[in-house]
């Protein structure tokens, strides 16, 4: 059975990578009200009523958006009650983002029971990796840190479009180390390709297509690609082999990022004393 592992990981990969030089792939759409958001601001609105009014139709995201702004991370002694009021504290270029991180989930769930747990897992370490990158992007004064969050839990989207196509293959694919060695050898270009289509910054199509990329080295700057692949291995050491993975401390990114001092397992040490604004931002992401 091993042998077959590979042999089916080369059919699959050869087969999507045509289909997706042909435009036959059904790639994943930007969840419609996030797409809305984006028009009305680029339209040059900033009403917080009429940005509400679009957010309102769909009441779920509605209700996040309610619930983010009351949050630990956004909220005030006094609650707010109404979409609007909600727009007002957290400002439009905010509430667009966040807009765009609270409706993704709905992009992350298959009927097959066999790929639904990988998408899950999917969303859970995009989760944790955006969360990280929230808190690594306030160390500092380059990075805005909703943005990095996003550019975390989109890095890996392109997974999406890969489960998405497996489940084409329920006979063919029946065990999960099948459906991993396909995924991650197509996980890169198709992310990056996706949020391209989507139109979202370089630096969101650079993190995803080297995110995994752990020597990466682009100069003095760092990036957003830097927080998603410190991220990954600080959540990475103590999971993986050593041999599979470098120290943080080895790193361009950790050089670049000025992180500090790291602790006797390799992992950052003021990570593990950001535990509590870690966890609200997870929460934030699953509401």
């Amino acid at each position: 059975m091993a042998s077959h592992i590979p042999n089916f990981k080369n059919q699959l990969a050869n087969r999507f990578l045509e289909d997706l030089e042909a435009d036959r792939l059904i790639l994943p759409s930007l969840p419609d009200v996030a797409m809305r958001v984006a028009r009305v601001l680029d339209n040059g609105v900033s009403d917080a009523d009429a940005i509400a009014e679009v957010i309102q139709t769909d009441p779920a995201i509605t209700a996040k958006l309610i619930k983010a702004a009351n949050s630990a991370m956004y909220g005030r002694c006094m609650p707010v009650e109404t979409c609007a009021a909600a727009v007002v504290r957290l400002g439009s270029a905010l509430t667009h983002k966040l807009v765009l991180s609270l409706s993704m989930r709905e992009l992350f769930t298959s009927e097959s029971p066999l790929l639904q747990r990988q998408m899950h897992k999917l969303w859970r370490h995009s989760t944790e990796i955006a969360a990280l990158c929230y808190v690594l992007a306030r160390r500092g004064k380059r990075f805005n840190p909703e943005q990095a969050m996003l550019v975390g839990l989109l890095h890996d989207i392109g997974v999406v479009a890969v489960l998405n196509y497996i489940d084409k293959f329920p006979t063919e694919v029946t065990r999960e180390e099948e459906i991993e060695d396909a995924v991650n050898s197509l996980r890169a270009r198709t992310s990056s390709m996706i949020l391209e289509r989507w139109r979202f910054p370089s630096e969101f199509t650079v993190a995803a297509f080297e995110a995994e990329d752990w020597m990466r080295d682009t100069g003095s700057m760092p990036d957003y690609c830097d927080l998603v692949v410190t991220a990954q291995l600080h959540v990475l050491t103590g999971e993986a082999p050593q041999e599979s993975i470098p120290c943080l401390s080895e790193t361009t990114a950790y050089a670049r990022l000025s992180l500090g001092e790291l602790m006797p397992d390799s992992r950052l040490k003021f990570l593990d004393e950001e535990r509590e604004r870690i966890g609200q931002a997870q929460t934030l992401l699953n509401l």
